[in-house]
C-alpha cells in the first residue's frame, strides 16, 4: 500500500508541473504562432533602442498588432514574442501609421503618420519605462486599458 501511495504522489506531482508549465507558457506566449517582425529601429544617443514590431496572425482572427518595446539591444522575433507578452510593451495598437524617433536621449516619441489615432484602436499606451518618457503625435491622449493579449 505504501508504495501504491508513492507512485500516486509522484504522479500527482507531475501532473501538477506540467499543469503550472502549460498555465505559464499559455500567459507567456509559448504557444503563440503569430509572426513577430521588426518594422523599425530607432537608437538614442543613450544606448537605448525602441523597437517597432508587428504582430501578424494567419490562424486567429486577431489581426495585425503592432507594439513598442524599448530595451539596449535588438530582439529576435522570439524575445518579441516574449517581450509582448510582458510588461515591457509601451504602446500597441492595430494601426500601421506608427512611427518612432528620439527627441532626446531619454524621450521617445510615438507618432502616428498621416491619421490621427482614436483610443478605440489603442491596447497599450504608457507614459514613462524606466527612465525614459514616452510622447505620443497625432494619438488620442486618453490612457488605454492595461494590456493584456
Amino acid at each position: 500500500m505504501r508504495r501504491y501511495t508513492k507512485v500516486l504522489a509522484a504522479i500527482a506531482c507531475l501532473v501538477a508541473i506540467l499543469l503550472v508549465w502549460g498555465i505559464y507558457g499559455l500567459f507567456h506566449g509559448y504557444f503563440d504562432h503569430g509572426q513577430f517582425e521588426v518594422k523599425q529601429v530607432q537608437w538614442s544617443s543613450s544606448k537605448q533602442v525602441a523597437i517597432l514590431a508587428e504582430r501578424s496572425d494567419q490562424e486567429a482572427l486577431g489581426g495585425l498588432t503592432y507594439f513598442v518595446v524599448i530595451g539596449n539591444h535588438l530582439l529576435s522575433p522570439a524575445k518579441l514574442r516574449h517581450a509582448y507578452y510582458s510588461n515591457a510593451v509601451v504602446f500597441a495598437a492595430t494601426n500601421t501609421c506608427l512611427t518612432l524617433h528620439w527627441e532626446s536621449p531619454n524621450r521617445l516619441v510615438v507618432a502616428c503618420n498621416g491619421s490621427y489615432l482614436d483610443q478605440e484602436y489603442i491596447d497599450v499606451e504608457k507614459r514613462q519605462s524606466g527612465e525614459i518618457a514616452i510622447s505620443y503625435v497625432n494619438i488620442s491622449p486618453n490612457m488605454a486599458k492595461h494590456f493584456a493579449p
